[in-house]
């Protein structure tokens, strides 16, 4: 897995790359954002802002990555926490690009941060058990 673990964040990235790229030419230079669940835009931004999700979700998961090669539960936990993240980015940028009419990438935002927290919630915990039975050896 560590050896390895650098794969994961990788296709995250490029999945966003390859999203934004692909969708550059038609997109206007100013894009709404911030959607409600009824795909009504709160804002504009620049399409230029859309290569900072998958630059953030490069450092995120390099740093998830580094993490990870530690071996410990808890840092096996933040590294879940940093992917989750790095997902969420994505998601973002599907909701973007499609311009708030696939609630679907609204949705699970909430979903990859729930599943994500309980991940680390349970690594943190058994991380907390292993260190109290190597206590109490």
């Amino acid at each position: 897995m560590n050896k390895r673990g650098w794969i994961i964040p990788l296709l995250i990235v490029a999945i966003h790359a390859v999203a934004i790229l692909s969708q550059w030419s038609s997109l206007p230079e100013l894009l709404p954002a911030h959607f409600d669940l009824q795909g009504n835009a709160g804002g504009t931004m620049s399409r230029n802002v859309l290569f900072l999700h998958p630059l953030m979700g490069a450092v995120i998961g390099l740093i998830a990555y580094g993490i990870a090669r530690r071996k410990s539960l808890l840092q096996m936990g933040l590294m879940l926490l940093a992917s989750g993240i790095c997902l969420i980015l994505l998601s973002s940028t599907m909701v973007t690009l499609t311009g708030g009419t696939m609630p679907i990438f609204m949705l699970a935002e909430p979903v990859i941060l729930l599943a994500a927290l309980i991940a680390f919630v349970v690594c943190v915990v058994k991380a907390r058990r292993k260190s109290r039975q190597e206590r109490t050896l």
